[in-house]
């Protein structure tokens, strides 16, 4: 297939390119929903999977098929916090076996990992950048502080 893969619908809204005539009427909106990590994922990735997932799911973004996503953040994040240990213990800069000094390989792991872990959270709208782009409807019962104080119904 040649061109630009489509863009969902609520991406087009929040751009303002959506066009009546262009909107898929039969997309597909999966339910909000915490799945089970999946169970390659060792303990510390599960727990990651876990509390990510929730949080998004608490936001109204975490659905049954981001669930490959997560995960692959929870690894990728995991790889990070190692390679940052690796860091703190030998420092930015090592000695090699010919008294050379060079950059310490886990900078460049580390560094790689946060290149794909803010990748992750850009889809997501964990950054303060992508979430300026999201726009969602008020979940129900979500009362407008401001729209309290003009009726009168301040707390």
């Amino acid at each position: 297939m040649e061109g630009r893969p489509p863009l969902p619908t609520h991406l087009k809204l929040v751009k303002g390119t959506a066009r009546p005539h262009r909107l898929n009427k039969k997309e597909p909106k999966p339910p909000v929903a915490v799945p089970e990590p999946p169970a390659h994922l060792d303990e510390r990735a599960k727990a990651k999977f876990i509390e990510l997932a929730e949080m998004l799911a608490r936001h109204g973004v975490m659905t049954e098929l981001d669930a490959a996503a997560v995960a692959r953040y929870a690894v990728v994040w995991c790889r990070w916090v190692d390679a940052e240990a690796e860091i703190k213990k030998r420092g930015p800069v090592v000695k090699t076996a010919s008294d050379n000094i060079i950059q310490n390989p886990f900078l460049a792991v580390a560094n790689k990992c946060l290149l794909q872990m803010a990748q992750i959270e850009s889809e997501f709208g964990l950054t303060p950048s992508s979430r300026s782009r999201i726009r969602m409807d008020a979940p129900p019962g979500a009362a407008d502080p401001f729209e309290e104080f003009l009726s009168g119904k301040e707390t």
